[in-house]
């Protein structure tokens, strides 16, 4: 009985966390240069959706170089004059794996900062609100209450761990993303 606990427990962990990048994944990253944008998916088609309201998975090899494309992709969307934004999930160009961008107001030096793997340590009581938008939910903004800091660690792309205090508007951005990868959409609020 013994090892058939153990055997369940290594299943749920490969499902959980030991999944390979599918042929449809690395399709959808492989299909164009580093510099080209991506199509990021909307609330309005049922099929993109579910997608969005998908858990994202762990990345378990966060220093291939498969992410390091997606990250240089997803950056390229989110600069693109037509998608701008100040950040973007990996699940918002279609693929529910666990990487974010995140625009560094606090960090001149820093434009856009790819997290993998984010985790929450934890948040401010101090709270504000601010009107959000986000890239798959077009023409809607409302205002949304959320911290005004939050202790994170992330895996980077070479990757180390990180761990930081983030204030005001980058802590904002960053908790919409990490929403994202939970199936959380800011209109939820």
């Amino acid at each position: 009985m013994k090892s058939l606990s153990v055997l369940i427990l290594l299943v749920l962990s490969s499902i959980t966390y030991g999944q390979k990048v599918s042929k449809s994944e690395r399709d959808l990253i492989g299909s164009g240069p580093n510099s080209t944008p991506m199509k990021v998916i909307k609330v309005t088609d049922s099929a993109e959706l579910q997608i969005l309201r998908k858990k994202s998975i762990v990345i378990t090899n966060p220093k291939a170089r498969l992410w390091k494309k997606l990250s240089e992709r997803m950056l390229a969307t989110v600069t693109n004059p037509e998608t701008k934004g100040v950040g973007i999930a990996a699940p918002q160009i279609g693929i529910n794996r666990q990487l974010i961008l995140v625009q560094r107001f606090d960090k001149p030096e820093q434009t856009f900062q790819t997290m993998i793997n984010p985790t929450i340590l934890h948040v401010s009581d101090s709270t504000w609100f601010r009107i959000e938008g986000c890239l798959s939910i077009p023409i809607i903004r409302e205002e949304v209450k959320r911290p005004w800091e939050v202790t994170v660690s992330f895996t980077g792309l070479d990757g180390k761990q990180y761990s930081e205090k983030i204030y005001g508007f980058t802590a904002r951005i960053f908790l919409h993303e990490f929403d994202h990868l939970n199936g959380k959409l800011f209109t939820d609020y």
